[in-house]
């Protein structure tokens, strides 16, 4: 492979969208739900992970705990942690990194962050 040709790679590597796993979002059954409903649900995230899809599950948290991703699966406690992490994974319309930046870029408003205040 010639020099122009190992460059020319590299920059369609860098340059070239990444493909993006599909994403998955189910809710995790109550504790008290049917056995049929449990079944229901583990077939689907068998399935989502056959097909290769990125899943996200909405599952009973503490609201002391964060969402956390373990080998593709990404567990949260709220509907709003699960669409924004959704969100994140979803391609920029706008040519940001993300669906969710687009969101965030799109809002108005000040900002405000800690001062420091001058000591007397």
């Amino acid at each position: 492979m010639s020099t122009l040709e190992r460059r020319l790679a590299r920059l369609e590597d860098v340059l070239l969208p990444k493909p993006r796993p599909p994403v998955c979002m189910l809710t995790e059954p109550a504790s008290d739900a049917s056995v049929e409903d449990w079944a229901s649900y583990r077939r689907r995230v068998d399935e989502a992970k056959v097909r290769g899809d990125f899943l996200i599950l909405l599952v009973p948290m503490k609201p002391s705990d964060r969402p956390r991703t373990e080998k593709g699966v990404s567990y949260c406690g709220t509907q709003l942690d699960a669409l924004a992490l959704k969100a994140s994974m979803l391609p920029s319309k706008l040519g940001n990194k993300s669906a969710f930046d687009d969101v965030m870029k799109s809002l108005s408003g000040n900002v405000f962050g800690p001062v420091a205040q001058a000591k007397p």
